[in-house]
């Protein structure tokens, strides 16, 4: 018997389910080799299981739409902070960089305390809060460079600080939406705990009135090292809450 990966998503988790509860209603139907006792069982089954299926579905839903609305709404602003801070960081080279001799004898680390190796948002893999630093200690470096050399380096200090400070103020939203985020994630993988634990009991009860045989024909078959119902038609909305860690026990 193959059971759906615990790494897999809350929707192929859903998705799974369904058809699993699918056939056990198919058999309740159709499948006129069963008994009086054998109908009783799966209809305690299909109800129990109805019930798991129905809150893995509600815990799904609020977890999406974060992911898809608020937590990319932030994302975006931060990638819009990370232009402001390199292009801030590009107007400063540009203007600078013919004073490039004067600057590196004047400033503790020269030129290179002004302009990074990288544009800032490549700075942003070792954490956004990286990006905002560099920012404003180049802002500081910048106002520390006399007029006679560059009249214009405050205002560009004041471009690099605004950018650095609204970069700042979407950093820390984005840990408020990490707030938010976790306790629907936690609900929907407890939701996911339930919903297999309950497969692992129905299958154990399920022993008492059916052969193995009859319990296997309950699940799909899978793909993908059995992470994905192998038939399943549209597979596209199914990393939206990925990559995920697995759901334990």
């Amino acid at each position: 018997m193959q059971k759906l990966s615990r790494g897999s998503s809350g929707q192929r988790h859903l998705r799974w389910t369904r058809e699993i509860l699918a056939t056990l209603k198919a058999h309740s139907e159709h499948n006129y080799l069963l008994s009086d006792a054998q109908k009783q069982a799966l209809a305690q089954e299909i109800s129990l299981l109805e019930t798991r299926v129905s809150n893995l579905a509600e815990m799904i839903e609020p977890y999406r739409e974060f992911l898809e609305t608020a937590h990319v709404d932030v994302r975006a602003r931060q990638r819009v902070g990370d232009f402001l801070c390199d292009e801030a960081q590009r107007e400063a080279d540009g203007r600078l960089r013919p004073r490039k001799r004067e600057i590196d004898g004047l400033l503790p680390g020269g030129f290179a305390a002004i302009r990074s190796r990288n544009t800032l948002s490549r700075v942003l893999r070792a954490g956004r809060q990286a990006t905002v630093e560099f920012a404003e200690r180049a802002a500081s470096t910048l106002r520390t460079i006399p007029p006679t050399i560059a009249a214009s380096a405050g205002e560009m200090a004041d471009a690099l600080d605004r950018a650095a400070a609204l970069l700042r103020t979407f950093n820390t939203q984005a840990d408020d939406m990490e707030g938010r985020r976790l306790p629907l994630r936690a609900g929907l993988q407890k939701a996911v705990f339930d919903v297999r634990e309950m497969l692992d009991q129905m299958d154990g009860r399920l022993r008492t009135h059916f052969s193995a045989a009859f319990i296997d024909s309950l699940y799909p078959e899978l793909a993908r090292k059995n992470t994905v119902v192998s038939d399943e038609p549209d597979e596209e909305d199914d990393t939206v809450d990925q990559p995920e860690p697995p759901v334990h026990g």
